[in-house]
């Protein structure tokens, strides 16, 4: 698969958020957990987790990172209930970048998902396989 193209046949729910306009027309494959269980984990990543950096980020400051800007985390709660209403799987990890970003990983097998929500809000889908960049898109 070449950079900066889609699949039309999409191994990963994630994948389908590269379209998240049309992706209700798409079929999701089976998720790991059950479909309230994937609900659950994301409303507590939600709640525990990014409100909580948007209620203290200088604790966030204190580990040598910038702080997500509110924006930034509007638009990661955006993503996340978006992603937690189809049921998708959760991320494996949610981390802030050092510039002020929200990173969100999921990994399974040999392949590697990453969604980035830079610090200006824009956001950005990554696959890997193993360590290479197979597929790169803008949300």
């Amino acid at each position: 698969m070449t950079v900066g193209t889609k699949s039309e046949n999409r191994s990963s729910p994630w994948e389908a958020v590269c379209s998240v306009d049309d992706v209700a027309s798409q079929a999701i494959p089976e998720a790991s957990g059950s479909l309230e269980t994937n609900r659950q984990a994301w409303q507590h990543l939600i709640d525990y987790r990014l409100i909580d950096w948007g209620s203290n980020p200088n604790q966030l400051a204190d580990v040598g990172v910038d702080p997500p800007s509110c924006e930034t985390i509007d638009r990661a709660i955006s993503l996340a209930k978006r992603f937690q209403q189809r049921g998708f799987p959760p991320p494996d990890s949610v981390v802030p970048d050092a510039n002020g970003g929200i990173v969100f990983e999921r990994r399974e097998q040999d392949i590697s998902e990453v969604l980035y929500i830079w610090d200006d809000g824009t956001a950005e889908y990554q696959r890997f396989q193993g360590c290479d960049l197979v597929e790169r898109s803008p949300l």
